[in-house]
């Protein structure tokens, strides 16, 4: 896990605002160009700590390492890794404007009333990166190796296994996206 670490605070550190980059030119649904995000600082033990009371688990290994050592979301595949704890300030609910936190989506997915079709999601997944059109990519937290699932509201069997852990997503997607140090140096 420490290569992953290492070769994550290696991308982010020459990717200031992603500028430049064709590989991370992010877009909405009707083509237009979205300026650059920057990666969320990382947070403290005891915000991580925090997080999983609220959510009634505790989170795998990687998943707090990144967090506290690398960034707290906000990089990444597609739109890239929520952050873990809610924004200050900002009441809980689904806010599709900006990008929600892993701990406010499991407060949606839980919360049970009669129009609520999400309270069915697996009480031990947490939604980690959004993929586009509701479509994000969830991490089992019952194993520290953190499997990951695709979870398609459109599809006839909406939660699908990857295949892959976590560490070996990440690593896929930075050995398939190199980013030239020198565009940032």
């Amino acid at each position: 896990m420490s290569e992953l670490i290492t070769q994550l605070t290696d991308r982010l550190c020459y990717s200031p605002a992603i500028e430049g980059d064709a590989s991370c030119v992010r877009t909405d649904e009707v083509g237009n160009v979205l300026p650059p995000q920057k990666p969320n600082a990382p947070i403290k033990l005891e915000d991580v700590i925090y997080v999983e009371s609220q959510i009634g688990f505790k989170l795998p290994p990687i998943i707090r390492q990144i967090s506290t050592e690398v960034a707290d979301g906000g990089f990444g595949p597609d739109w890239g890794i929520n952050r873990l704890k809610h924004p200050l300030n900002l009441p809980f609910g689904p806010h599709w404007e900006i990008k929600m936190s892993v701990e406010s989506w499991h407060k949606l997915y839980h919360t049970s009333n009669d129009d609520n079709q999400l309270a069915t999601f697996p009480n031990h997944f947490i939604r980690y990166c959004e993929v586009g059109c509701n479509i994000s990519i969830c991490v089992d937290c019952t194993s520290e190796s953190g499997y990951l699932f695709l979870d398609d509201p459109n599809a006839s069997d909406p939660i699908q296994p990857m295949g892959v852990t976590l560490e070996e997503w990440l690593l896929q997607w930075l050995s398939s996206n190199p980013w030239p140090k020198q565009m940032y140096s």
